[in-house]
């Protein structure tokens, strides 16, 4: 029987002729692997996460310090979950090995497993409230590290081949049970789909083994992205194909003399046995091993280059869809590339033409998600995702948005496409109260949180206090000690009801003292008496759990009708948000009576409009992608994560 590995296979998808050098000849033909940048020592780390995985599914020292970690509070588990993994092998692994390496190296194989840590958390998190056990769900997610699998592939004439392969990790979806080959890499190859060819491999063996094709997901451990997923279908159409490649490898083996050319002339050009590979094995066309049907889920970009390629990329397919457009140039920012097109209106060429064709357009630039397209003024624009973005904090925007003098109660909302601040202002009337929507993972929360933290780094303690409403009980969890709050954070619902009539009471009576002493506003009263009146500004995450109550919900709507239409004049604000964006939840009353619209990443067209007015929402990227309108012109912005040096900032403050 014919025996050979994973590893083998892979080789001759790269090069059937780098193959016969390996296997007949007997030559080192490795060299195409993954280089990186030198400084990762990537089998110390496979030699590590194989370590800690075996130690969670044997439910060794470290199996109950992790479902400990999982049993804490939602906001503090990432920490917990990394300190675990550090305190329980990090720590213990480089003081053993850590002598042999080199301070870059050390540097290197840190930041590694703090990729690896992250997506172990992102894989166990949106799982742990689904178990009341969570030594149950740490079971079902790690109860296999035994990853060595043997199957043969039968061919036509009935000679098998056996093919064995050991992934870099086999981890389980709790939920649908559905397994995940993960393979840890470097930084990513110029061609993507060579690594998903090779973990096509290692899918194979595991359909072969237990009857189910498995999701794919790649860790690149040296690039900022770290992650690139592969669904089901791409795994599928790629074993289809692998025929194909056994039955090159199979004559190979076999002793076959004519053996196609590689068909990668990159690989050509630093193949050591190029001067006699004709000589070798004879001058034929390159094989034709089928590994370039499916596109990767997310194709790599780089920062510098993207613009261009894009622009003409868009430009080109919508020309052969028999829409002519007009390059116009495009805009670099943080998350997203702007692509900017003009219709040729000559060609009858409109807006709805372009946007009816989204679907095709993200097809044609290989993008995960459709892309958002706009109206602006001038110009059509097609907002692209990089791949290498990265999260920023409020600190950021508090430095580089500046304040206008204009400004009475500022605070900065988020990044502009352009990566410029967008800076609002409680006391101007189209943003005196926001409605915010969107769904589970859009960062929904985070942007509360960081609107909340940007508007105390913006102005003084002691012109204004929070109210903070947290029904959810997860969002404010660690702001207990926040010292702008009012009273401490409300989790009850009746208790939040009677704080919320308690606050319209305080404002009718905010306004009685005005129109005594003839002011009309807050601002020019406090400009001019010595008592100053503080604003105040309610915040309610997941407002959707009183209204939904029919004890509250009148009064909840009342309230928010009296505070939206009066509250600016007297100084109070209101922040509603909602994961649930429907017309149950988003009233008439509730939506007429706050000026600024938020709409974070939704499931559909329809609950855009019911927040916007608009579609689009429905194409937003999540964590922290938002558009913005209501009573301020429709734009896009990224909102800020709110961090530690934050939360410094804050408190440092206080203390000056």
């Amino acid at each position: 029987m014919l025996k050979c590995t994973v590893t083998d296979l892979h080789l001759c998808q790269h090069c059937p002729r780098l193959f016969a050098y390996s296997w007949v000849k007997k030559k080192n033909a490795a060299f195409i692997g993954h280089r990186g940048t030198g400084n990762l020592p990537g089998t110390l780390f496979h030699t590590f996460a194989h370590k800690v995985l075996q130690d969670i599914s044997s439910k060794g020292a470290g199996r109950q310090a992790l479902v400990h970690a999982l049993s804490q509070n939602s906001h503090v588990i990432s920490f917990h979950i990394h300190e675990t993994i550090k305190e329980e092998y990090l720590i213990p692994f480089l003081a053993e090995h850590g002598a042999t390496l080199t301070i870059e190296k050390i540097e290197a194989f840190a930041t590694a497993c703090e990729r690896w840590i992250k997506y172990l958390e992102e894989f166990i998190n949106p799982h742990i409230s689904s178990f009341q056990d969570l030594d149950i769900l740490v079971e079902s997610i790690f109860h296999n590290t035994e990853y060595l699998m043997t199957s043969s592939y039968i061919f036509d004439d009935g000679e098998p081949m056996s093919i064995s392969g050991k992934p870099d990790a086999l981890i389980f979806d709790p939920k649908t049970k559905e397994p995940v080959v993960l393979e840890y890499k470097g930084r990513k190859e110029s061609d993507a789909m060579q690594d998903l060819a090779q973990t096509s491999l290692y899918a194979w063996l595991v359909r072969q083994s237990i009857g189910i094709i498995p999701r794919v997901d790649i860790l690149y451990l040296e690039e900022n992205m770290p992650l690139v997923r592969y669904p089901l279908p791409a795994i599928e159409n790629l074993i289809e194909n692998h025929p194909s490649l056994f039955q090159i490898a199979r004559k190979i083996m076999e002793g076959e003399k004519q053996i196609p050319k590689c068909s990668d002339n990159a690989l050509c050009q630093v193949c050591p046995f190029i001067p006699s590979c004709d000589n070798d094995f004879g001058e034929m066309v390159p094989a034709v091993i089928h590994t370039d049907k499916i596109a990767p889920l997310e194709k790599e970009h780089t920062p510098q280059q993207d613009g261009e390629e894009l622009l003409s990329t868009l430009t080109e397919k919508l020309n052969l869809l028999s829409i002519p457009v007009i390059p116009s140039g495009y805009t670099i920012g943080p998350r997203f590339i702007r692509l900017k097109i003009i219709p040729d209106i000559r060609k009858k060429v409109t807006f709805a033409k372009i946007v009816n064709r989204t679907v095709d357009i993200q097809l044609g630039l290989s993008l995960s998600i459709p892309p958002l397209i706009q109206a602006q003024g001038g110009y059509i624009s097609c907002d692209v995702q990089r791949d290498d973005w990265e999260s920023f904090d409020v600190s950021s925007l508090v430095q580089d948005g500046g304040i206008q003098t204009k400004h009475i109660c500022p605070y900065p909302l988020g990044r502009r496409i352009d990566g410029s601040v967008f800076v609002g202002d409680l006391a101007d009337p189209n943003m005196t109260s926001c409605l915010i929507g969107g769904t589970s993972g859009s960062g929904k929360s985070e942007l509360i949180r960081s609107m909340v933290v940007g508007i105390a780094l913006h102005n003084r303690q002691t012109m204004l206090s929070f109210t903070l409403i947290d029904p959810k009980r997860v969002t404010f969890t660690d702001f207990f000690s926040f010292p702008y709050l009012s009273q401490p954070v409300i989790m009850d619902p009746n208790t939040a009801m009677n704080i919320l009539n308690a606050c319209v009471h305080e404002m009718e009576e905010r306004y009685k003292v005005l129109e005594k002493s003839g002011y009309s506003n807050i601002s020019e009263y406090n400009g001019k008496e010595n008592i100053q009146m503080v604003r105040r500004i309610i915040v309610i995450d997941e407002y959707a759990d009183l209204i939904m109550n029919k004890a509250t919900k009148e009064a909840l709507e009342n309230a928010i009708q009296k505070i939206g239409q009066k509250g600016r004049a007297a100084g109070f604000h209101l922040i509603l948000a909602t994961q649930r964006p429907d017309a149950k939840i988003v009233t008439g009353v509730i939506k007429a009576n706050l000026q600024l619209k938020i709409a974070l990443k939704v499931t559909s067209s329809t609950n855009s409009r019911i927040i916007l007015d608009e579609t689009g929402a429905e194409c937003l990227a999540g964590y922290g992608d938002m558009l913005i309108g209501g009573s301020v012109p429709i734009q896009r912005l990224q909102s800020a994560k709110v961090s530690e040096r934050d939360l410094k900032a804050l408190y440092g403050q206080l203390d000056q």
